[in-house]
């Protein structure tokens, strides 16, 4: 038997659940404010991610890389668009961009938005057998499939067909793997 009156009985599981009640909402309003204070971890910015902030600001722009003269070559669709080019570079990628030996531009085909959705679109051609690589190649304004056999080129262009992809945007490369020591 309990010395405690009658009420206090009654009043303390109520008061036990009034309390946890507290302490909960509390608990969740402490939480919540820790995930406003901290910083929400991006996903890094790639090469590719970049080449798209420009073209965002340079339609038409179709990439870029420096040529074996040292001259950063930049294929744009409408070669007008230099200046909006060569702003969106500096922008995006810094000043220390384009190099002593200066800039030409190449008549692109496909802006880095196409070769980007159709790169996506060819992901799954990386689990066939013989497939080697797979890129947004920007030093030929095209997507570049490596495989190991030159059997595997009709398999490669029936995806292409089935994605709408015109075959001419895509370089397939035949590559011999290189043994591994």
């Amino acid at each position: 038997m309990s010395f405690l009156p009658r009420a206090h009985m009654v009043a303390t599981p109520a008061l036990a659940v009034v309390v946890l009640s507290i302490v909960v909402f509390l608990s969740f309003q402490i939480l919540d404010s820790d995930a406003e204070a901290r910083p929400i971890m991006a996903t890094p910015e790639t090469h590719d991610d970049r080449l798209l902030r420009v073209e965002q600001q340079a339609p038409g722009f179709g990439g870029m890389f420096i040529d074996r003269d040292g001259t950063l070559a930049i294929y744009l669709l409408d070669q007008s668009q230099l200046p909006a080019a060569l702003a969106a570079i500096d922008s995006v990628f810094g000043p220390q961009t384009v190099p002593p030996a200066g800039v030409k531009v190449l008549q692109g085909q496909y802006t880095i938005s196409q070769l980007k959705q159709w790169t996506d679109l060819l992901r799954d051609l990386l689990a066939m057998p013989g497939v080697t690589t797979l890129d947004l190649n920007e030093a030929t304004n095209r997507v570049t499939v490596g495989i190991s056999d030159s059997s595997l080129i009709p398999s490669v262009e029936r995806t292409l067909q089935s994605q709408a992809i015109p075959r001419e945007a895509v370089s397939i490369d035949v590559r011999k793997r290189v043994p591994v020591r």
